[in-house]
């Protein structure tokens, strides 16, 4: 496979992507949703509620705040923990769905089984990865936005109702440019690590740290390249973004509007039937609503697990050319041409 540019690589990801969802089938179409929305989670970091409960009371009602105290520390507690294990959960799931979405996108199938069995072992070493580098981003970025904190913090006026000066609004548009600015880095280091260290893993079999020191090196070779790549995935997805909020809500009104019509229609027809009427109003109304909320539900999943889809192959398409593992699955070479045998002369 000869190395594509982004901007080559977009044509040859759409038609991947078309033919994962054909010939098209309701049931494959929501397995692969479900599959890279599992993918998409494993991006995410889900952390426990945090915060304290303070005592404001008197003298005569300090045993009582003391006992409902304790009690909201331990639903606290017990709370967190059932956070931290769910956002453990997820984030283990998604992680190993990173694994089964790259696979299924790259051989064109969805067969979830062999390849959910074959990463396993990989799955908390990734994870594992991952944390490592956003803690590191994390302190980075943090180390950085302290000095526009402190100084936001000192130049604050110091009188109640005093207007705040103009270095006050200074202050705060850095700090705001710093915040857009760790944004932009947290999605930098979920794209690297998701497009450009996953695919060494997977289909060259590599350790964490030769994978990493891969994509590392692909980025020294093609700084440019690699850069253009980013810019264009972030153009895609406010594109991508900007249609599916237009296909969701689209499809909300097109279900909406035949569900709203008959609701309307059993209420002014049963709101004064009686008891009878009443219960067959009121369970026709759920039903009709359950009916909505499954049909958007599913458009949902199968407009997002789409582009989420399109997002993988387009990741895949761009290093395919960088990895030769990955090249020769996504455009197989052709098959050698038979040696000639020379035939042996017969004479008459």
């Amino acid at each position: 496979m000869r190395i594509l540019s982004a901007a080559e690589a977009i044509t040859p990801a759409i038609e991947r992507t078309k033919s994962m969802f054909r010939p098209f089938s309701l049931r494959s179409f929501v397995k692969l949703g479900l599959v890279a929305l599992l993918a998409e989670m494993g991006a995410q970091f889900i952390f426990p509620p945090t915060g304290h409960f303070a005592s404001h009371s008197n003298s005569r009602s300090g045993a009582v705040s003391w006992s409902i105290n304790q009690h909201a520390v331990v639903a606290l507690a017990v709370v967190s923990v059932l956070f931290l294990l769910i956002g453990v959960c997820m984030l283990y799931f998604g992680s190993r769905m990173q694994f089964v979405l790259m696979d299924l996108v790259a051989c064109r199938t969805t067969v979830v089984g062999p390849s959910w069995r074959r990463h396993g072992p990989k799955t908390w070493p990734w994870i594992g990865l991952k944390v490592a580098t956003f803690l590191l981003a994390f302190l980075v970025i943090g180390a950085v936005a302290a000095w526009p904190l402190l100084h936001l913090i000192r130049s604050m006026p110091a009188k109640t109702g005093q207007p705040p000066s103009a270095i006050f609004f200074g202050n705060f548009l850095l700090l705001f440019a710093m915040v857009a600015g760790m944004v932009v880095v947290l999605m930098l280091c979920l794209w690297f690590l998701r497009d450009m260290v996953l695919p060494f893993l997977v289909f060259e079999d590599a350790t964490m740290r030769q994978g990493f020191t891969s994509a590392v090196d692909l980025i020294r070779r093609e700084p440019g390249g690699v850069l253009l790549y980013f810019l264009m995935k972030f153009v895609l997805t406010l594109v991508a973004a900007i249609a599916a909020e237009l296909c969701i809500v689209a499809t909300a009104f097109i279900v909406g509007i035949p569900v709203g019509l008959i609701g309307g229609g059993l209420w002014i027809l049963l709101r004064h039937a009686g008891l009878f009427g009443a219960v067959f109003l009121y369970t026709s109304l759920g039903l009709l609503g359950l009916i909505f909320l499954v049909c958007l539900m599913l458009t949902i999943v199968c407009i997002v697990g789409a582009i989420l889809v399109f997002y993988q192959a387009y990741a895949l398409y761009f290093v395919g050319g960088r990895l030769a593992a990955l090249g020769d699955l996504l455009e197989p070479p052709p098959p050698p041409f038979p040696e000639a045998v020379p035939q042996q002369f017969c004479p008459i």
